[in-house]
């Protein structure tokens, strides 16, 4: 299954968001605080690479197709380059600051949307989907509220089920008590590339956002 129609029309709507638009909106930010702090694995401050090498150990552990080890590896990695350090060279020196972050992820979504809509949407429809196949451990096409607890826990080292909850719920858009690969890639999509507003009701895919 792809994104909607209804998700790629939204994408061509930011075409021309710049990138001060993403940084000063509050909820944009609060979702790159959000994220930073869960991916901070060893709580030092700052983003590594290691940081990311340990949450793609933890995925390759949740899951039993081994087959995937070396995408996962892969998909983190570029993450970590792409997203979190603006595209430049890293290496285990590299430090990325939650500023860094705001900053460099702000300029390669509206360099994305700029240059290639058509692109940034293969693109996260492909590194979703990936998550959504790791999640799914059970292999049913859809994603249970016990799987969702167990993926976040990935980051956070421990079951926190309050949290993964209002994560789960905010996605489940229709109610049914499951995740579909839509509303999963759908969820992340928006909450990567919308900026929001003051009564924003985007989802949540990694719980509650932070305000501070």
């Amino acid at each position: 299954m792809i994104i909607s129609r209804h998700s790629y029309s939204f994408l061509e709507l930011l075409v021309k968001m710049s990138p001060e638009k993403f940084v000063s909106s509050h909820v944009w930010r609060a979702r790159m605080k959000t994220y930073f702090k869960l991916m901070d694995v060893d709580k030092n401050g700052v983003l590594t690479l290691s940081d990311f090498e340990e949450i793609a150990n933890r995925l390759i552990q949740l899951q039993n197709d081994s087959s995937k080890n070396e995408e996962i590896r892969e998909m983190c990695h570029s993450l970590f380059q792409y997203f979190m350090a603006g595209g430049g060279p890293v290496d285990s020196n590299t430090r990325i600051s939650e500023e860094d972050l705001i900053i460099n992820v702000a300029k390669t979504v509206s360099l994305s949307l700029a240059e290639s809509p058509d692109k940034i949407y293969e693109v996260g429809r492909h590194k979703n989907e990936l998550f959504f196949d790791i999640i799914d451990t059970d292999h049913s096409g859809e994603i249970s509220r016990e799987e969702y607890r167990k993926y976040l826990a990935v980051y956070t080292g421990e079951e926190k089920s309050d949290n993964a909850d209002q994560a789960f719920d905010s996605i489940d858009s229709d109610g049914s008590g499951s995740i579909s690969r839509e509303e999963f890639v759908e969820a992340h999509i928006h909450y990567w590339f919308d900026i929001g507003g003051d009564k924003d009701n985007s989802p949540l895919p990694y719980g509650k956002l932070v305000t501070s």
